[in-house]
């Protein structure tokens, strides 16, 4: 199999020159859409050279500064390129509840698909404003700064073993991150081992675990260099920067992502044990912690509501012919989810919370600390806190499978992937 004939290919990849540019560990940074403004200035004074100033920049016009800042670090060394072509092995072992796990993936350029053809599949809807955005940064620097985050299916032994095999290598960047996981990249740039990932990773199928803006945005941006160009051949712009990790590997872990809403309907929060009493089971528990425990012994079906001056309750869905009245329209493995239940039943039919106003934005937050997001209403910052056990690796494949999509921030795959690492030139 040829280079221009496969899936993923090697690159040249922009790499930090931690001569010029310093600790590698003041230079990388989480993925865009978990930096809030006190974070963004926390890495811009960690380093002149942190990977925020390309990726999420806090300039006037953001998008021209991450091109002036590029084209800077490229002439003068910040960021230099290998000489071979090469996929890098990448390895997190980090510790969550108690464990320790460690997850590998691959970064590698990723031939673009339509979702259409049914071989790269999204199971989250995206956000039109989060598009946008990473099309005009994408436009002005032509560079992937960050890698999409994908799973691939299959059982592979010989992708094992050569697995097993670069792990014995020293890393190229060992990074301890800021909560205290473990990154380590190392090279793949020989011509067997290459072509033994190509030959693994050509047919299995692709679920976008995290990265469903990034991956839009790079279809939205071949399309318009396509229509531009007239170009025929393949081009850097057909690829885009993944990663990517067997849906069978023991360090996969998905957490659930709460809703805080900051404003609800008053009338609706004086009427909700009455209204949610139609629907569910309802448990009044009015200590925080018991609530996520009773939360988490319930599991499937459970929801945990706080709501402001109204107390703290345990749902557990009583009749699904609700749910299936609300969502006649989804598939089965879509209406099975919590978060489907939250968001029909919860949301919509208690609280008028419609599905146009939830893609808006603005009056939800989305949040992984169940403890926050509860303080967030007892301090009177939002009036109300929806907790959800987490979906497993199986929904994320079921809805993927069906060719359905989960509502918006269903899943947050743990740990993210660093930005900063490696970055993907498009522009030659």
């Amino acid at each position: 199999m040829s280079a221009a004939q496969a899936r993923v290919e090697p690159f040249r990849g922009f790499l930090f020159n931690p001569k010029i540019a310093g600790d590698l560990t003041k230079l990388v940074a989480p993925p865009y859409d978990l930096i809030g403004t006190e974070r963004q200035n926390e890495l811009y004074d960690r380093s002149p050279y942190n990977i925020i100033r390309l990726e999420y920049g806090r300039e006037a016009d953001r998008y021209g500064a991450a091109k002036t800042t590029l084209d800077e670090w490229i002439r003068a060394g910040v960021l230099t390129r290998p000489e071979r072509a090469a996929i890098y092995q990448y390895t997190q072992r980090f510790e969550h509840a108690g464990g320790r796990f460690t997850r590998t993936g691959y970064v590698l350029r990723f031939r673009l698909e339509e979702f259409g053809q049914g071989r790269v599949l999204p199971h989250e809807r995206t956000f039109p404003a989060a598009k946008e955005d990473r099309l005009r940064l994408l436009t002005m620097i032509e560079t992937n700064t960050s890698s999409i985050f994908g799973l691939y299916t299959g059982n592979h032994a010989e992708l094992e073993q050569l697995g097993e095999s670069v792990k014995a290598r020293a890393p190229l960047f060992s990074v301890r991150d800021d909560l205290g996981i473990d990154n380590e990249l190392r090279v793949i740039d020989g011509a067997t081992e290459i072509a033994t990932l190509q030959r693994a990773l050509e047919k299995p199928l692709v679920l976008i675990a995290d990265g469903h803006h990034r991956y839009e945005t790079a279809l939205n941006y071949q399309r318009a260099r396509r229509a531009g160009e007239q170009a025929s051949g393949t081009r850097p712009y057909d690829f885009t920067l993944m990663t990517l990790v067997s849906c069978n590997d023991p360090g996969l872990v998905i957490l659930p992502t709460h809703r805080v809403v900051k404003a609800l309907d008053p009338s609706a929060l004086a009427s909700f044990e009455t209204r949610a009493k139609e629907i569910f089971e309802v448990t009044r528990i009015s200590d925080s912690r018991e609530l996520l425990a009773n939360l988490a012994r319930r599991g499937h079906g459970g929801l945990a509501v706080a709501l402001k001056g109204a107390g703290n309750f345990l749902l557990a869905l009583r009749d699904r012919a609700a749910l299936d009245a609300a969502l006649p329209d989804a598939p089965r493995e879509v209406r099975e989810l919590d978060v489907s239940i939250l968001h029909a039943l919860v949301f919509d039919r208690i609280f008028g919370i419609k599905a146009d106003e939830v893609r808006k934005g603005g009056n939800i937050e989305y949040t992984i600390d169940s403890a926050g997001a509860y303080a967030a209403v007892a301090e009177g910052r939002a009036d109300g806190a929806f907790l959800m056990n987490p979906p497993t690796i199986d929904d994320v494949e079921r809805v993927s499978l069906a060719g359905a999509t989960m509502p918006q921030k269903s899943t947050y795959f743990f740990p993210k992937l660093l930005t900063g690492l490696v970055m993907n030139p498009l522009c030659d």
